[in-house]
C-alpha cells in the first residue's frame, strides 16, 4: 500500500514536467522540466524500497540502482542551468570577464563525467552492496534500505557538489537584472536545497524515509507556481508591448493621407483609417462591418465595382478621383483578407490639366502676337493712305465713306489689341482715371440692345447710385468684361427673356455690378470649370471669353462670382475696389 501511494505521488513531478516541456520550447522551460523529471525518478527510486508486497528483493535492488539516476544527475543539471545563465548573458555581461574560470564548458563536461562515474559505481558492490530490511514499527513501515560499499563516497561528493552548485546558481542569480527571472531562479535554488536536506535526513533515518516524498510535493508546487508566475509576467509584458505596437500602427494608419481599408473573407470591412472615414463623413465604427459593395454604393456613391480609377463623392459633395490598388493579405498560409489602398489623384489630375491648358494658352498667345503683328503692319499702311485720301478729296460723301473705313480700321485695331491681351495681358497700362460705371453699363446696354431685340429679350438697368465710380480699372477693360458677360446672358435666355443689371456700393471701398438673367441656368459640373482656358459649352466657342474676364478682374484686385441653378437662371457678380 505504501508503495502505491509513494509511486503515485512521485508522478506529480513527472506530469508537471511534461506540462512545462510540451507547453514551452525555451531553454528555461526545458531545464525546469528536466529537473522535475529527475526529481520524479528519484522519488520512484525511494518508492521501490517499499515494494516488497509486489516485487522480489532482487528486482527491487536492480530498480533501486537504475532509478538512482535521478538524484545523481541533479548535480550536473544545476551547474548546466548556472552555465546557461552565464553563457546567454541574462546576468550582468561583465561576468563573462571575471567569472569565466568558474563557468565554462570544460567544467560542465567534468561534472557530467563525474556524475556518470558515480552512477556506474552504483551498479558495483563497491557502490551498493545490497539491501537489508527494516522491520515495521509504529513510526516506520517495513521497507528496504541500501547497504553501501567503499566507493559510495563518490555519491557523498556528488551530494556536496549539489550544494556547491546550488550556491553558485544563487550567486549568479544575484547578477540577473530582471526581478521576475531572478525570483524564479531563487525558487529553484531553495527548492533544490530543501530537497537534498530533507533527502539527507531521510537517508540517514533521522526522519522516516517516506518523508522524502515531501520533496516531490514541495518542489513541484514551488517550481510550477514560480514558472507560471514568470510566464504570466512575460505574457503581460508581451501583451503590453503588442498593445503599444498596435497603438503605434493605428497612429501611422490614421495619419496616412491615403484611403485604407481591409476587408475579410465575407467582404466586410474590418479596418478603416481616418482618411477614408472623413471622405465618407462617417466615423470608422460606422463603416466597419459594412459589406464592400454596400460601402461603395452608399458611402462612396459608386454604381459599379472598383476599377483602377474611380470618381467618388466626398462628404462635401465634391467629386474626387481616387486610384485604387488591392493587395491580398496572406496570414498563416491563408488568403482571408484584402488590403484596399486608395490614392487621391484629384489635385494631380487638375494640375496636369492646367499644365496642358497653360501650355495651350502660351502657344495661342505666341500665335496671337504673331497674327496681331502681321495684321497691324498692313493696317498702318491702309490707315495712312486713307488719311492722305481724306486730305485730297473735297466731296462730303466721299469724306463720310473714308471716315467709316477709318473707324472700321480702328475697330480692327481694337480686336488685334484683344489678341495681344491674350498673348501678354500684363502689358495693359493702368491710366488711373475715374471710370463712371453707370455710364459704362449704359454704353454696353446700348451696344447690345439690337441683339436683344432680335430675340425679343429685354435689358434693364437698376442703378442704385448713378455716380458710381472706380479708378481701379480701365474703362476699356470694364467694357470688355461686361460685353462678354452680357453676350453670355443673351445666349442663355430664350424668347421674351429678361436681363437685369444692378450696380451698387456694397462696402466703403468696394462696388458690385450684378447681372441677372432668367435663362436655362448652368449645370453644377459646368459651373466648377467656368473660367478655365478653352473650356466652353458653345458649338463655336473658343473658351477664352470668360478666361480673359477673370484675368482682367483679378489682375485689378477684384473678383467674379457666378451662381446658377438649372431652369431658374444665373447671377454674375463683378466686384471691384473703389
Amino acid at each position: 500500500m505504501e508503495f502505491i501511494l509513494l509511486f503515485s505521488v512521485s508522478l506529480i513531478s513527472f506530469f508537471c514536467g511534461l506540462i512545462i516541456f510540451w507547453g514551452h520550447k525555451i531553454s528555461i522551460a526545458r531545464s525546469i522540466s528536466y529537473f522535475l523529471f529527475l526529481l520524479s525518478i528519484w522519488q520512484m527510486d525511494i518508492a521501490f524500497l517499499y515494494a516488497e508486497d509486489f516485487l522480489s528483493k532482487p528486482t527491487i535492488e536492480i530498480l533501486f540502482r537504475i532509478f538512482r539516476f535521478g538524484q545523481i544527475m541533479i548535480m550536473p543539471l544545476l551547474y548546466s542551468i548556472a552555465y546557461s545563465i552565464f553563457k546567454t548573458g541574462i546576468a550582468n555581461k561583465n561576468m563573462k570577464k571575471h567569472y569565466k574560470l568558474f563557468y565554462n564548458k570544460w567544467i560542465f563536461y567534468f561534472v557530467v563525467l563525474f556524475s556518470l562515474i558515480v552512477y556506474f559505481v552504483n551498479f558495483t558492490n563497491t557502490g551498493v552492496t545490497g539491501l537489508y530490511r527494516i522491520q515495521e514499527y509504529s513510526s516506520f513501515p517495513a521497507h528496504y534500505i541500501p547497504a553501501y560499499g567503499a566507493l559510495n563516497i563518490t555519491f557523498y561528493v556528488n551530494i556536496i557538489l549539489v550544494f556547491v552548485h546550488s550556491f553558485f546558481l544563487l550567486f549568479i542569480c544575484q547578477k540577473i537584472s530582471d526581478r521576475k527571472i531572478k525570483k524564479f531562479f531563487r525558487s529553484l535554488v531553495f527548492a533544490s536545497l530543501f530537497i537534498f536536506v530533507n533527502g539527507i535526513l531521510s537517508g540517514f533515518l533521522v526522519l522516516p524515509l517516506f518523508f522524502s516524498i515531501l520533496n516531490t510535493v514541495f518542489a513541484s508546487i514551488v517550481l510550477f507556481a514560480a514558472y507560471f508566475m514568470l510566464q504570466n509576467t512575460t505574457i503581460a509584458k508581451i501583451n503590453q508591448e503588442l498593445e503599444e505596437e498596435r497603438s503605434f500602427l493605428e497612429i501611422i494608419l490614421n495619419i496616412n493621407p491615403n484611403y485604407i481599408y481591409v476587408k475579410d473573407g465575407d467582404d466586410k470591412l474590418a479596418i478603416v483609417n481616418d482618411s477614408l472615414a472623413k471622405l465618407c463623413h462617417k466615423s470608422p465604427d460606422e463603416i466597419i462591418g459594412v459589406k464592400e459593395n454596400i460601402f461603395n454604393k452608399d458611402f462612396l456613391l459608386l454604381e459599379e465595382e472598383y476599377h483602377l480609377n474611380q470618381t467618388v463623392i466626398n462628404s462635401n459633395g465634391e467629386l474626387r478621383t481616387v486610384e485604387w490598388q488591392f493587395f491580398p493579405i496572406y496570414f498563416k498560409g491563408n488568403h482571408n483578407h484584402t488590403l484596399g489602398l486608395g490614392t487621391d489623384t484629384t489635385q494631380r489630375k487638375r494640375d496636369e490639366e492646367m499644365l496642358v491648358k497653360s501650355e495651350n494658352l502660351r502657344v495661342l498667345g505666341e500665335m496671337a502676337a504673331g497674327i496681331a503683328h502681321e495684321i497691324r503692319n498692313p493696317l498702318t499702311s491702309i490707315k495712312g493712305f486713307i488719311q492722305l485720301l481724306d486730305q485730297s478729296v473735297s466731296d462730303s460723301n466721299e469724306k463720310f465713306y473714308l471716315s467709316i473705313i477709318s473707324n472700321e480700321i480702328d475697330r480692327i485695331n481694337e480686336v488685334v489689341g484683344e489678341l495681344l491681351f491674350i498673348a501678354k495681358p500684363q502689358a495693359s497700362i493702368q491710366t488711373w482715371q475715374n471710370v463712371n460705371m453707370t455710364k459704362v453699363i449704359q454704353d454696353v446696354k446700348m451696344l447690345l440692345e439690337p441683339t436683344a431685340m432680335l430675340i425679343q429679350a429685354s435689358i434693364e438697368i437698376q442703378a442704385v447710385d448713378n455716380q458710381l465710380k472706380t479708378s481701379a480699372i480701365e474703362e476699356k477693360q470694364v467694357k470688355q468684361v461686361l460685353i462678354n458677360i452680357f453676350k453670355n446672358s443673351l445666349e442663355a435666355v430664350s424668347k421674351g427673356g429678361r436681363i437685369r443689371i444692378k450696380s451698387e456700393k456694397i462696402q466703403e471701398n468696394r462696388i458690385r455690378i450684378r447681372v441677372i438673367d432668367n435663362g436655362g441656368g448652368i449645370k453644377r459640373s459646368v459651373l466648377e470649370k467656368l473660367g478655365e482656358p478653352f473650356y466652353t459649352t458653345k458649338e463655336r466657342g473658343t473658351g477664352l471669353g470668360l478666361t480673359v474676364c477673370f484675368k482682367i478682374i483679378r489682375e485689378n484686385h477684384g473678383d467674379i462670382l457666378i451662381r446658377s441653378k438649372e431652369g431658374l437662371g444665373t447671377i454674375v457678380d463683378i466686384i471691384l475696389p473703389v
